[in-house]
């Protein structure tokens, strides 16, 4: 259909970066046809890229409504991802996790659901034994991904094992296209729990030349006496 047009055109404005001339696009097809579920997604897609995240969880679960009503069969495995994803981003963490799950179960080898899950629940602490797995099956899916070793690292630095942490963030560090800031934390973080403070402050300060994070710079202040 004719609301076809507006979709593919939505999501070409998206995918370059003009996330106003998106919103105005679907705007227009609400105003023309009636609520649909890909005009909600992608809406809920917009406003993810502009980091407008309770928006962004409005519209996707405006969107799952309209699926679960009229073709489950949208709500695939990427819809789940997305979803999560903006409601990790607006830190309802439980829902996240519920969704990224639903993800994963519905593509059992998604990498980037399995890491994103294993990740958040990393970082946060919480299930480590599950986090490690998801995040070992996202390492074996694609071992040289170097935000999925940063992950296996930054989990077994969690698990009390910064010895075996190491070498995953090196390999990490080798491994991401450009430096990464929070490749370099983390290895700051294992350096440190290793007794090389020396690295330690070295890493943290390569990682806030790259981009600047209060929680870093705590750090650096800390174990170096603010040089």
């Amino acid at each position: 259909g004719l609301d076809e047009a507006y979709y593919k055109l939505a999501l070409v404005q998206i995918a370059m970066h003009r996330t106003d001339d998106a919103f105005r696009t679907l705007d227009a097809a609400r105003a023309r046809f009636p609520k649909t579920f890909r005009c909600e997604c992608y809406t809920g897609i917009a406003y993810l890229h502009i980091k407008n995240y309770p928006e962004s969880v409005h519209h996707f679960n405006t969107a799952e409504v309209i699926g679960l009503a009229t073709g489950p069969g949208v709500l695939d495995y990427r819809f789940y991802f997305q979803f999560g994803e903006a409601c990790e981003r607006n830190q309802e963490y439980k829902r996240a996790d519920e969704y990224l799950q639903k993800s994963i179960n519905l593509s059992p080898d998604f990498g980037e659901a399995l890491n994103y899950l294993g990740y958040m629940l990393a970082d946060r602490g919480e299930q480590l034994p599950r986090a490690r797995a998801l995040i070992e099956k996202a390492v074996h899916l694609e071992p040289k991904n170097g935000a999925y070793l940063d992950s296996l690292g930054c989990v077994l630095f969690k698990q009390k094992q910064p010895q075996q942490a190491l070498p995953w963030l090196l390999k990490a560090k080798e491994r991401s296209p450009e430096p990464d800031a929070t490749v370099m934390d983390h290895l700051g973080e294992v350096y440190m729990a290793l007794h090389q403070s020396a690295k330690a402050i070295e890493a943290w300060k390569k990682s806030l030349s790259i981009e600047s994070t209060p929680e870093v710079k705590k750090k650096l202040d800390l174990y170096s006496g603010g040089a």
